[in-house]
């Protein structure tokens, strides 16, 4: 018995090593060698700034123009200048083209207008949906046809669907606007005052030569053109440009109503410097309107 239980000692002894060995392969060749081993990918620019990437430019301007973007404000003195996602135009007796960099796409901005730029990726690989969304004004447009993105014109009364379209949007104020089209279609579609109403069902197709009334209380209404809208001229000398109506800022909605001329710098090109003083100009705003401590002590009897 004492003999038995010696042989079987010793086979386990001749054993685990080569078990150990075994057991100690099998893990280094499951185990991930550090070699192999790699940091998480990191967001590459166009992913982490993409709302910092140019959408627009404006080529020309002549007069008093406005641009804003992070809720600064600049005057435009030098193009082109860069346009980003959600930025806002604005001109006050001035005129301001922008061309899109997707497609070769422009607008005209005429005196007293403002508006603000948008562009989203649709939920296809290259489709994308634009959106400019007109205040007040007047605002001729030459829209590209193209099959991977959507432009929407939108006022505070109609939102117009558009591919390969040219023609005029006019805002008179927050009650109505007005479509007319030179070439193309444009399928038009209520906004009621409030998401989800009624209102916004309805949907009328305008085509060339029309133009659509989009009135707050009333049913959109199409007629014929009294006459094409035509590009308004940017080689106008400021001087000579009509002047926009007095009271037009009072007209936009203060949380987009932009400031006077002279409350703003001069904005001379999209650079990181530019972009720089606009935030300067932004922050200096904010302070500017913050109250000033009084001094009690100076006030205190002694």
């Amino acid at each position: 018995m004492r003999r038995s239980k010696m042989k079987f000692l010793l086979c386990l002894l001749l054993a685990s090593p080569a078990f150990a060995a075994e057991k100690h392969a099998t893990q280094a060749d499951a185990t991930p060698q550090p070699a192999t081993l790699q940091a998480p990918a990191q967001a590459g620019p166009a992913q982490k700034d993409a709302e910092q990437q140019p959408v627009a430019t404006v080529t020309k301007v002549t007069g008093d123009v406005l641009v804003r973007h992070a809720q600064a404000w600049g005057r435009v003195t030098e193009v082109p200048l860069e346009l980003l996602n959600g930025d806002a135009v604005s001109t006050d007796r001035g005129r301001a083209e922008v061309h899109f960099l997707r497609d070769d796409s422009t607008l005209v901005l005429d005196v007293g207008t403002h508006l603000t730029i948008a562009e989203a990726e649709g939920g296809t690989a290259g489709n994308a949906l634009r959106r400019i969304e007109i205040f007040l004004g007047d605002v001729w447009f030459q829209m590209q046809r193209g099959l991977n993105h959507k432009t929407e014109l939108a006022t505070p009364t109609a939102v117009g669907g558009l591919r390969g379209t040219q023609g005029l949007v006019r805002v008179k104020n927050a009650e109505q606007s007005e479509f007319t089209l030179a070439e193309g279609e444009l399928e038009m579609t209520k906004r009621a005052r409030s998401s989800g109403s009624a209102g916004e069902q309805q949907s009328v197709r305008l085509t060339a030569g029309q133009t659509m009334r989009a009135h707050r209380d009333q049913p959109l209404q199409a007629g014929k053109a009294g006459a094409l809208p035509t590009r308004p001229a940017l080689n106008v000398a400021a001087n000579q440009l009509p002047k926009p109506r007095n009271n037009w800022r009072e007209l936009v909605s203060k949380s987009e109503r932009p400031p006077g001329i002279k409350q703003v710098q001069r904005l001379s090109g999209r650079t990181p410097q530019s972009g720089a003083k606009l935030e300067q100009t932004a922050k200096a705003s904010r302070s500017s309107k913050r109250p000033k401590p009084t001094n009690n002590r100076a006030n205190t009897p002694h």
